[in-house]
């Protein structure tokens, strides 16, 4: 038991690690799949606002413009590159709608990309601007597209690890902020170009997203709290605020306040991009903070597990080496010997003397012990010895008190004991009984013309015959004199009656040998009755006797099966108090009888 409660502890802390393990294992490539999911997010924003930014100028004029297109290009494919790779190295069943759906990213962005070339080889002043706005939608389309995989793999790292819930919602959160900053440079981006007033939507879009920015750093500065004690993580959260956030928001917000009156900026695109822009990579790097701390707490976590696995199974192996060594010197010094003198007491106990005792083989308490068996044994034998005398003359009494001491069948104390546990079974669950009660036909003569002996003789050549017709369920006694009962469990009254007409056939073509050579025919009376809401036994044979008196006064070697009248009690007496049947009306009876 102690080895099983070890070895069951154990078995829990093996278990346990081992999940930490496996969630440390499985969570490390989840969260770089994530990793390069946002990164390819983050490269579709950037080319979104490149190509926005291009389709306001004319290739024509400035080719150098071009070139800053073809870098953002290869940056978004580079990572799509990465990130398929990553979900092809581990294929699964969960993973391939995440592919389908980069798939389908790819697929859009190359069409969103032919229809922008395609746009941006005319002259500016030859563009339609409901497709440059299409051709502007259409990356925004794409990233609607590719959502669906950032949210696919954020789920999985977080099922695969719910401690990096909050990790992955603030890399989320952040790679958010990023593409609101984005959008927020886009959206100035025309009216600078054109040094125009911001129209009423932009001035709406502007504000409703510097808000955002706003909100989504408040989120996320609350997020990290709980690396407050980080350094790295206080650092970039103050680069963002200083940054983005802090002069590259100033720098917006004055070209919103002029863009909202005359328009007229102070700098170019080119100067408003450079200015902006590169702040925007402390949001980046935040949630590549963000990630690496997942994945060096996942590593850690990971290593601390394995060692602590390889800790405890070496540890247990040790314990159950120094358990088996003390169990084996404990079972040949202690337990063997008390072993063996409790297999001896059991012996006793069981009463299988035969068993040896085996000597002592030491002078102390054990060997006391053995010696105190051997007296044990001798006085065993001889109690049981006694209780055996005992119960056999127990058995002989309680047969010869059961049993009538000329026919062998069940004496009328007897039939009553053992009748009662029958009646009470069918009274209680309305179940079938019959009885049976047979008288042999002139005994007296019997008696009277060849004697007592004879008589006898007759009687127990009836019991013979009644055995043979029972079965073993029925009960047979003697129930006084020349009658008989015979009680019936799960029989009808017809049932009954066809019994006693066997019976009587059978008596009735047998041939009664006496001992001096004399040969007689004997028949005999039966009156059958069925259980039919009687509330004792008596009140059957009661009910059976007076099928049997019907018997005999109809001419006797007959059965009569009578059923129980309406309105008549226990007692056998109808309503009226004048016996089974009134005078006026004759009894309902079965009778069977044989010509003579």
């Amino acid at each position: 038991m102690l080895m099983l409660l070890f070895l069951t502890l154990a078995g829990i802390i093996v278990d346990g690690e081992w999940k930490v393990y496996q969630r440390s294992t499985e969570s490390i490539p989840a969260i770089r799949k994530l990793h390069l999911a946002l990164q390819v997010e983050e490269k579709l924003i950037a080319e979104r606002g490149v190509s926005n930014f291009l389709l306001q100028q004319d290739f024509s004029e400035d080719r150098a413009m071009h070139g800053k297109l073809a870098p953002v290009r290869a940056a978004s494919d580079r990572s799509l590159r990465n990130l398929r790779q990553a979900l092809q190295e581990r294929p699964g069943p969960w993973l391939a709608p995440v592919m389908a759906d980069l798939l389908l990213t790819e697929q859009r962005l190359a069409a969103t990309r032919t229809d922008m070339d395609a746009l941006a080889a005319r002259p500016k002043e030859q563009r339609d601007p409901e497709a440059a706005a299409a051709a502007i939608a259409m990356i925004p389309s794409t990233l609607d597209t590719f959502a669906p995989v950032v949210a696919a793999l954020s789920s999985i790292a977080i099922q695969v690890d719910q401690q990096f819930h909050d990790g992955v919602d603030s890399a989320q959160l952040a790679t958010n902020l990023r593409n609101v900053a984005g959008q927020m440079v886009s959206t100035l981006t025309a009216p600078v170009v054109a040094q125009r007033p911001l129209t009423a939507q932009e001035r709406y879009t502007f504000a409703k997203l510097s808000g955002q920015a706003d909100q989504l750093y408040g989120v996320i500065e609350m997020q990290l709290r709980a690396y407050s004690h980080k350094p790295e993580f206080k650092t970039a959260l103050q680069s963002i605020r200083e940054g983005p956030l802090g002069d590259g928001l100033d720098l917006l917000t004055k070209l919103f306040v002029i863009g909202r009156s005359s328009g007229g900026y102070d700098l170019t695109p080119d100067q408003m991009i450079a200015s902006y822009v590169p702040k925007m990579a402390a949001i980046s790097r935040l949630r590549d903070l963000i990630v690496m701390d997942m994945i060096r707490e996942a590593e850690q976590r990971n290593l601390k597990a394995r060692y602590f696995l390889l800790a405890t199974v070496g540890l247990a192996t040790l314990a159950l080496g120094v358990f088996f060594l003390l169990l084996r010197v404990i079972r040949r010094r202690v337990l063997r010997p008390i072993l063996e003198a409790t297999d001896l007491f059991v012996s006793l106990a069981n009463e299988r003397l035969i068993t040896s005792i085996p000597a002592p083989r030491y002078d102390d308490e054990i060997g006391d012990m053995m010696r105190a068996i051997h007296v044990l044994k001798a006085h065993s034998q001889e109690r049981i010895c006694l209780g055996k005398e005992r119960e056999e003359m127990i058995a002989q009494l309680r047969a010869a008190s059961d049993t009538d001491f000329l026919t062998g069948l069940l004496n009328r104390r007897a039939f009553f004991a053992q009748g009662e546990q029958q009646f009470g079974i069918a009274q209680r669950y309305r179940r079938q009984l019959a009885l049976i009660l047979m008288d042999v036909d002139h005994f007296k003569a019997v008696n009277d013309q060849h004697g007592h002996l004879a008589g006898d003789q007759v009687l127990c050549k009836v019991a013979e015959l009644s055995r043979r017709c029972r079965r073993k369920v029925d009960l047979l006694a003697r129930y006084g004199g020349e009658e008989f009962l015979l009680l019936l469990p799960e029989i009808d009254l017809e049932q009954g009656r066809a019994v006693a007409e066997k019976l009587r056939v059978e008596i009735g073509a047998c041939d009664f040998q006496l001992d001096d050579g004399v040969s007689l025919k004997i028949s005999a009376s039966f009156g059958v009755v069925a259980f039919e809401h009687d509330d004792a036994l008596e009140s059957l044979i009661v009910r059976a006797d007076q099928a049997l008196y019907k018997a005999k006064d109809g001419g006797r070697n007959r059965v009569m099966a009578l059923p129980r009248e309406p309105g008549q009690d226990a007692g056998g007496r109808g309503q009226d108090g004048e016996g089974w049947a009134r005078a006026d009306e004759p009894a309902k009876l079965s009778v069977v009888s044989i010509e003579k």
